[in-house]
């Protein structure tokens, strides 16, 4: 399905997806990592030819699938809207560069992100002119593997290793990847630490405040422990 064809013809998908969720439950996918590990994927394969002579590791980023392995992403994607899901998550979870520069693949976080926007975009809009049932792309934006709200050294309560205009930065890059690809959704996801999600939120609105295209956002969040808490309280 060509990206500039769009069957769903949705005017208003904010209001489209209000007056929905207002009557019934719409499904969303499900996890992505667990689905990667099904195929059992070699070094050499995250690697794929582009990283052959990366200098650090690759297996484990998920991400860089979409650039090395995209029919395999493609193929999760279309299992999962097969199985009914109406709201499909872009493989992105690890998507910024703060994320990204575990595996020394921070320069790649913009092009990481468009292109797995386009990868569920183009699944969406195949099943959806297959089945005449709007399916839409939720741009994953994830906790990153730092928090403002906890010190990393016990010995250091008042350390923080990532600062609010560090994440904001790499939230940023990220969203502008997701929105530049298409998203119909911004998802910042599996939140354990409020303040984090504040820097994605800010980036975000930074964005449409610049001139891009406003999106629906949708937040969801980890509870930590059996008082009903995130991480930050």
């Amino acid at each position: 399905m060509a990206l500039n064809s769009d069957p769903r013809n949705i005017p208003n998908l904010e209001e489209y997806l209000t007056e929905r969720l207002q009557r019934q439950i719409m499904i969303i996918d499900g996890g992505m990592g667990t689905m990667v590990q099904s195929y059992r994927l070699k070094e050499e394969e995250f690697r794929g030819e582009r990283f052959k002579g990366h200098p650090k590791d690759l297996k484990g980023n998920n991400d860089i699938l979409c650039l090395t392995q995209p029919h395999i992403v493609t193929e999760i994607h279309m299992g999962y809207l097969e199985a009914g899901a109406e709201i499909l998550e872009t493989n992105t979870f690890n998507g910024t560069t703060i994320s990204q520069s575990d595996y020394n693949t921070q320069d790649y976080t913009y092009e990481i992100n468009k292109a797995a926007t386009r990868l569920a975009l183009e699944a969406c809009l195949e099943v959806s002119s297959k089945t005449g049932v709007p399916r839409f792309v939720a741009g994953a934006m994830g906790p990153t593997n730092r928090t403002l709200s906890v010190s990393p050294s016990v010995e250091r309560p008042e350390y923080r290793n990532i600062t609010f205009d560090e994440l904001v930065e790499g939230y940023s890059t990220q969203a502008r990847g997701l929105l530049d690809g298409g998203a119909d959704i911004l998802f910042v996801e599996t939140i354990f630490d409020t303040a984090n999600a504040k820097a994605a939120l800010f980036s975000i609105d930074s964005l449409f405040n610049q001139g891009y295209r406003r999106v629906p956002i949708m937040i969801s969040g980890t509870i930590v422990d059996k008082s009903g808490r995130t991480l930050s309280g």
